[in-house]
């Protein structure tokens, strides 16, 4: 359709009485909802059909015309109108309107032969075969524009149900990319971590341990001598050194335990734990309940002693306690690292426990480092009566 000819029919709308206008707004195509225009092609054959469904009706009311005669000659054409509107659409509606009453008053109204109607029954069913073609075509034409915007609706929801389904798509793949590159990126630092952890205790250990020897000979020479200030001296040097070479070997055994690699995890963290009471003075109770080292993945078994790490570190820090209980528990689907020390404890909401775990580094480092093995994190505590930690980590099934 040109926009000359569009601009014809806009006029010739504003122009047409306010019924008509009504009808077409009513039963005409919306173009919000119906996007493909009827060809030419098409309104032929619906005028065409229009004009069967008049030619049935007529055909029908002959052959109860010897029964029925000259009475109801309308009903026949009623029915075809019902059926061209709701089939057709409006035109054609009203197009078989005209037809029909032509139909039925030149072959079966009184007189025959004519389109005068005469009598007052012929024009009461006249008028009520009107308000009733009349209220069918526009009864049809609500419904028929129900139909296109309900279809239209259902349309822009499946469309904005694939959107939305995309979203969610994009967002699982995004956060799955992300948790891969976490997982990468903590494989990476331990990697590091295993490194720094060797050379210091391959290099500069032994560097150390040499120099030491050496200061014990000066040391050893200068008593020979009687060079009593001198010997404080190296005396002191010495006790540097030695705290040198233990701080030293703690740092590699912080980095990255030799124990965890070649004994598993349950030692490694036996072995911290009695180390980390050596050095801050607080008792620790260990316990492993239905252990089985081959069900934890070397990843889940390195998130669970960082986690213990940082734990500890703040027990050390801010709890007072003078216990910490640690539990390694193997359960149905997870292995759970239970952390409860016996201090002063804080008070924790549960609604705000995302944005406390958000605000405090150590706790978001274990909880994204559980996360990115499939794990999770939680925190139990209260004012005056300590604080537990409950640390889960997927497990291998029996299958795998």
């Amino acid at each position: 359709m040109t926009l000359l000819s569009e601009r014809h029919q806009s006029s010739t709308r504003s122009r047409a009485p306010a019924w008509e206008r009504t009808l077409w707004k009513l039963c005409s195509p919306d173009p919000a909802f119906d996007r493909h225009t009827p060809s030419v092609r098409g309104t032929i054959a619906n005028y065409l059909i229009a004009v069967v469904a008049i030619v049935a009706a007529t055909w029908g009311r002959m052959l109860f015309d010897p029964i029925v005669g000259d009475r109801h000659p309308f009903v026949p054409y009623v029915l075809a109108i019902l059926f061209t509107s709701w089939y057709c659409g409006l035109w054609p509606a009203v197009f078989a309107l005209v037809a029909g009453f032509l139909a039925a008053a030149f072959f079966f109204a009184t007189p025959q032969g004519s389109i005068a109607i005469s009598g007052s029954d012929m024009q009461v069913g006249l008028g009520l075969y009107i308000a009733v073609g009349f209220s069918s075509i526009l009864f049809s034409g609500l419904i028929q524009s129900a139909n296109r915007r309900t279809e239209s609706i259902a349309n822009q929801l499946k469309k904005k149900q694939i959107d939305l389904e995309l979203e969610i798509q994009l967002r699982h793949s995004a956060e799955e990319e992300r948790k891969t590159l976490l997982r990468r990126f903590i494989s990476l630092q331990e990697e590091e971590r295993l490194h720094i952890s060797r050379e210091l205790h391959d290099h500069c250990g032994q560097e150390i341990i040499a120099l030491e020897l050496g200061m014990k000979r000066a040391v050893d020479i200068v008593k020979i001598e009687n060079q009593r200030e001198v010997l404080a001296c190296f005396q002191e040097v010495n006790e540097i050194l030695d705290r040198l070479s233990r701080e030293i070997h703690e740092l590699a055994f912080d980095l990255r335990p030799p124990s965890i690699d070649k004994l598993g995890l349950q030692t490694a963290l036996g072995s911290f734990l009695e180390h980390w009471s050596q050095r801050f003075r607080i008792t620790v109770d260990f316990e492993c309940r239905n252990w089985d080292e081959q069900r934890l993945t070397s990843e889940a078994s390195i998130a669970l002693y960082r986690v213990l790490q940082e734990a500890l570190t703040n027990v050390a820090k801010h709890s007072k306690s003078s216990r910490v209980s640690v539990v390694l528990e193997l359960q149905r689907d997870s292995a759970v690292e239970i952390v409860e020390d016996h201090g002063i404890g804080f008070e924790i909401d549960a609604s705000a426990e995302d944005s406390m775990i958000r605000q405090s580094l150590g706790l978001l480092g274990m909880k994204e480092r559980l996360a990115s093995v499939g794990g999770n994190l939680e925190i139990e505590s209260a004012v005056g009566k300590g604080t537990t930690l409950f640390a889960r980590v997927p497990i291998r099934t029996n299958k795998e």
